[in-house]
């Protein structure tokens, strides 16, 4: 479990170029030390096991699954990671709770101060997801906690404030790039319930009462 605040951007050693996966190096020379062999870190969203940790990195490898669902397959050396190590009992939930397990990879459309306004970027929306995106809901960008601004036709918006452009990678991306993208935990669990009880035609008021919503207490 992660909370997408983003301890440290690492830099990329050596990537997996194989549709089949393969092992994923990165340089963390102040994350290292806190990780040990087995541990879990988000690698720009995307929960890995560290299998290998050196004084001032680790390595992981990755799956076919993760090779093709995340934009950890385009990776290149050289390039910068957003990281954040698993959540510890006791430890501040500063931005909201993420599995680090990424939907999808989305477009980025537009990244930047338009006019001296807000930092603003946008990406596409993928259709089987616009449910569960709308303002104010939050979503994990390359493994950052951000609020969804805006929702129109095929996109979203997302403002970046000064701290998110200087400690994550998110101020780099340019349009064209893909960002892992992960909705809402709770958001994506009542979707997918209230679309079950659809599909089974019980979305109805006995059923939503047997359920224990609008009892009398």
């Amino acid at each position: 479990m992660f909370t997408g605040l983003v301890k440290e951007v690492g830099v990329v050693r050596a990537a997996p170029h194989n549709r089949a996966g393969g092992k994923l190096a990165v340089r963390c020379p102040q994350t290292a030390p806190t990780l040990t062999r087995g541990a879990s870190i988000a690698v720009n969203g995307a929960c890995l096991t560290c299998e290998e940790v050196s004084g001032d990195g680790f390595a992981s490898s990755v799956l076919a699954a993760t090779y093709l669902a995340t934009n950890l397959g385009s990776l290149q050396p050289g390039e910068p990671v957003n990281l954040e190590p698993a959540l510890r009992a006791g430890d501040p939930i500063g931005g909201h709770f993420l599995q680090g397990h990424v939907d999808c990879t989305v477009r980025v459309l537009a990244n930047g101060a338009a006019g001296g306004g807000d930092w603003t970027l946008t990406c596409e929306l993928p259709e089987e997801l616009a449910p569960m995106v709308f303002p104010g809901a939050s979503v994990g960008l390359n493994g950052v906690s951000l609020t969804v601004r805006t929702v129109e036709a095929k996109q979203f918006a997302v403002n970046l404030v000064p701290v998110t452009l200087a400690e994550t990678n998110l101020g780099g991306l340019r349009p064209g790039m893909q960002a892992n993208l992960e909705v809402d935990l709770i958001t994506k669990s009542t979707y997918y319930a209230v679309s079950h009880l659809q599909q089974r035609g019980k979305l109805n008021l006995e059923e939503l009462a047997r359920l224990g919503y609008g009892r009398k207490h």
